[in-house]
């Protein structure tokens, strides 16, 4: 019943007694019989309906308001609370799912950047091995191919007698002179923070 008279009204079920008695007013200017003197009878016996259940929806409404304001619950509408539970049950499961994407949206994030930093780190080592030099850097602009038939021109001019593993012992050596480089880093930090401290 409050669900149909909250309709009626035309607006959202709410306990405003503001809301409820402009949403009456707003009927009343349209449907009421004195601003209908002239139309034809079936217009005023329409309007006449619909004022009617206006004023029926609109006491119902404030009676049920005031037994709210006397302390008693105006929400025994089955129809009302089965409506506010599937909106709380609806809301709850879209949080559980927005949740879920976050996760597995981070996850892939840190997923692609691990994967970003392994090639960035591989195509360093193994640029450093190919120009057979100890730094892990860019190769100069000069030394790099320019275009996929220069690249096919280099390949044919390599020694086929050169080992497939001899590549591999150039990364791997790269590997070791990083580590190394990153070993005496630490050992030379750790070791101006103990001076440090006997300094304090």
């Amino acid at each position: 019943m409050q669900s149909q008279a909250f309709d009626t009204l035309g607006i959202d079920p709410t306990v405003d007694g503001r809301a409820i008695r402009a949403a009456f007013v707003r009927l009343a200017r349209i449907y009421h019989p004195d601003r209908l003197v002239g139309q034809p009878d079936d217009v005023r016996s329409e309007a006449e309906r619909r004022m009617k259940e206006a004023s029926a929806a609109y006491e119902f409404l404030r009676t049920s308001n005031r037994a709210l304001h006397d302390g008693k619950s105006i929400l025994n509408d089955k129809d009302i609370q089965a409506r506010a539970q599937k909106y709380r049950e609806a809301m709850e499961a879209r949080q559980r799912e927005e949740e879920r994407n976050r996760i597995r949206w981070r996850r892939w994030e840190a997923i692609e950047q691990a994967a970003r930093e392994r090639a960035d780190a591989e195509s360093a080592l193994a640029a450093a091995a190919m120009y057979g030099t100890g730094d892990v850097r860019e190769a100069p602009a000069a030394s790099r191919p320019s275009s996929r038939a220069t690249v096919r021109a280099e390949a044919r001019q390599l020694p086929s007698k050169t080992p497939s593993s001899a590549l591999q012992q150039r990364i791997e050596a790269a590997r070791r002179q990083e580590r190394e480089a990153a070993e005496a880093k630490r050992a030379a930090e750790k070791a101006a923070s103990e001076n440090g401290v006997k300094r304090a």
